[in-house]
């Protein structure tokens, strides 16, 4: 059994107060200076002054070290709660794939909203924009979810076609399945190579988890951390694998070994994949938009959050050559966790991994058989690569194609080594590229760092002082997710606040 008690109280006027009846697995208790001392550990039902609380610890009876803190549950029942105004004066912070999921669910609800993007245009990494007559996403994006309310809610939105999934990993000069395939390891490349994949996996070592290598080296074996999750790791973050933390590779290894591999069981292993008929990704999020009750600002960065009483009572943000002041109710931050911070006045040790997006028009009808690749080699700058034309089977046939290169690797000559790299596998000679665009996004992945955990703990902590700040997203809560769990996120932050009859995804 947990029990769990409310820490944090805040001085109020006001007490909203919501029945709290739990039988079986929870206590629950106010901490004494909300509520009198019987109730802090009774496990009796009672009333909680909720919105006094910053955040919940729960704790083991039977095994202490099992405690969490569950920060930032930003439960507040007046001012626009589930039986609260319908003129809550609402401010949500980023117009990218969490941002526009949220206006539009709190638009479903009936709420009016105002969006501050501080782009010239809407979508951040789930973007789209026309180049050479073909629509580029920024890097390749696919709608792939085992959750039926989320994927219902997106086709209602747009129509979707299902593709199936054509990949490949480029790696030692060669093509190989994606994901890996053991077998075809074992069969395709040299003996010795093959050898040493087997035999790691069956001498595979019991260490303590305590990083993304000791958790790949207990799966997998020495043989495979060696030859591919070492030298991809280490391109992708820019540090050792032994430096990244295991909760990384809980999240994002969804298969639990080789066993796994090898059936082609879990998440990784999809074999179709959803998109939108016209357009790139983005037409999901310009659906969104269409719908949105309120207004929408371009070119409106925010610069400063006014606080008072526990709560956030103004966004200053800046447009048409002056700062503005928008008085609200309650705020959704999609922005990173670290600008939040800064903002808020503490400096969160968080980092993001810069990315440069390689677009590569190319005198070809088709560059590759395939939608996208991934580049395993620790040398070669390119993480993945999409080639956009097998994402709209409808485009009618062309002389020429657009490839998308992710580089992740830190390079001061990103085409040049883009270049140098497709040359290598005989993809394309550089005579055949017409033109080339290079973008750059500063926070294209959340490292997680040994130890990040305290930093966003730290994070947690602080923006859970304010009841009426809501962090959603993948940047926002520095959790490496994709747009489909980040429009899952956003309609659960809502369930929690309004309550789950008011929040249904796309009904």
């Amino acid at each position: 059994m947990f029990s769990a008690i409310a820490l944090g109280p805040r001085r109020s006027t006001r007490n909203a107060k919501i029945r709290i009846d739990i039988e079986i697995e929870f206590e629950i208790g106010i901490d004494a200076s909300v509520a009198p001392e019987w109730s802090r550990r009774s496990g009796r039902a009672g009333l909680a002054t909720v919105r006094e609380c910053a955040a919940v610890t729960l704790w083991s009876r039977s095994d202490p070290k099992l405690g969490t803190r569950l920060p930032g549950l930003n439960i507040d029942n007046t001012e626009g709660g589930a039986a609260g105004a319908a003129e809550e004066r609402i401010v949500i912070i980023g117009a990218g794939a969490s941002g526009l999921a949220l206006a539009w669910l709190l638009s479903e609800m009936g709420k009016r909203v105002t969006v501050l993007e501080a782009a010239p245009r809407i979508g951040g990494l789930a973007r789209t924009f026309e180049w050479h007559g073909l629509p580029c996403d920024i890097a390749p994006h696919r709608l792939y979810t085992h959750d039926r309310a989320v994927l219902g809610a997106v086709q209602r939105l747009v129509p979707l076609r299902e593709l199936r999934r054509n990949s490949r990993i480029l790696m030692r000069d060669k093509q190989i399945q994606d994901p890996i395939n053991p077998i075809e390891l074992v069969l395709r490349f040299p003996p010795r190579t093959g050898f040493a994949l087997v035999w790691g996996f069956l001498t595979r070592p019991r260490l303590p988890e305590t990083s993304f290598e000791g958790l790949a080296l207990n799966r997998y074996g020495r043989g495979l951390y060696d030859f591919f999750f070492e030298p991809y790791t280490q391109k992708m973050f820019g540090v050792s694998p032994a430096e990244i933390s295991v909760t990384w590779g809980r999240e994002k290894l969804r298969s639990s070994g080789l066993l796994d591999a090898l059936k082609r069981r879990s998440k990784t292993f999809f074999h179709s994949f959803w998109y939108p008929e016209q357009g790139g990704y983005q037409a999901i999020l310009d659906a969104m938009r269409a719908r949105i009750r309120g207004e929408l600002l371009l070119e409106a960065p925010v610069t400063g959050l006014e606080t008072g009483d526990g709560r956030i009572t103004a966004v200053r943000y800046r447009r048409d050559g002056g700062e503005q002041r928008l008085a609200c109710d309650r705020v959704f931050s999609t922005i990173p966790v670290t600008v939040l911070g800064r903002m808020l006045g503490e400096d969160i040790q968080l980092r993001f991994k810069r990315i440069q997006l390689v677009y590569l028009d190319v005198a070809k009808p088709e560059v590759m058989p395939y939608q996208w690749v991934y580049f395993g080699d620790g040398e070669v700058v390119i993480n993945r690569m999409a080639e956009f034309k097998h994402f709209h089977p409808d485009l009618p046939p062309s002389d020429h194609s657009v490839l998308c290169a992710e580089v992740t690797l830190d390079t001061d000559r990103p085409v040049e080594d883009v270049l140098q790299a497709l040359e290598r596998y005989g993809l394309l000679r550089r005579d055949q590229v017409k033109d080339t665009l290079v973008l750059d996004e500063g926070c294209g992945y959340p490292v997680y760092d040994k130890g990040f955990e305290a930093a966003r703990d730290q994070a947690h902590a602080l923006f859970g002082r304010f009841v009426n700040l809501h962090c959603v997203g993948r940047n926002a809560e520095f959790r490496h997710i994709e747009v489909d769990e980040d429009i899952a996120s956003a309609a659960d932050r809502l369930r929690t606040i309004y309550g789950a009859n008011l929040v249904r995804l796309g009904a």
